[in-house]
């Protein structure tokens, strides 16, 4: 044991037990944050996870409606938030139509005037649409009432 240790102190400069408090000095903070922050075993297990109530922007939002009706409750909901519909139209590419388009305005305080345009898509169950953060897509502020009209719509509909 005595040859061992000596041969650690040779390779190291320092003895067995000052290395072993160094190692502990480094493992042990490295140890502590993984239990701090890796040891929340459910958000690796799926299902467990908290969902957001509503999705964040970059997101597909599915909706059980089609996109004429997307337009049309947006039509409603976004005056009463501080967005006009400016436009709306058929959305076509190389294999035909895809859904509608919409262009909104917002008139702010600081900033000016402010558009935004996005696609309510056809989805087989109805459409989808992207969550804006800038100038394009549905503005996150209107995500919550036009998804409660929605609803709304679609409980009259029954």
């Amino acid at each position: 044991m005595q040859w061992v240790r000596g041969t650690v102190m040779l390779m190291t400069g320092m003895d067995v037990g000052i290395a072993r408090a160094a190692a502990g000095m480094v493992y042990l903070p490295m140890i502590f944050l993984w239990c701090l922050t890796g040891c929340g075993v459910t958000s690796l297990i799926p299902g467990t996870a908290d969902a957001p109530a509503t999705p964040a922007a970059g997101e597909q939002l599915n909706l059980t409606v089609t996109p004429e009706e997307a337009i049309a409750v947006l039509r409603e909901v976004a005056p009463q938030h501080g967005w006009k519909l400016v436009r709306t139209g058929d959305q076509r590419d190389m294999q035909g139509l895809r859904g509608k388009y919409f262009w909104l305005q917002a008139d702010k305080f600081v900033g000016g005037r402010q558009y935004v345009s996005g696609v309510f898509f056809t989805d087989p169950a109805g459409a989808y649409v992207i969550i804006g953060d800038a100038d394009t897509g549905l503005p996150e502020s209107l995500v919550k009432p036009f998804m409660a009209a929605v609803e709304a719509k679609r409980g009259r509909g029954k």
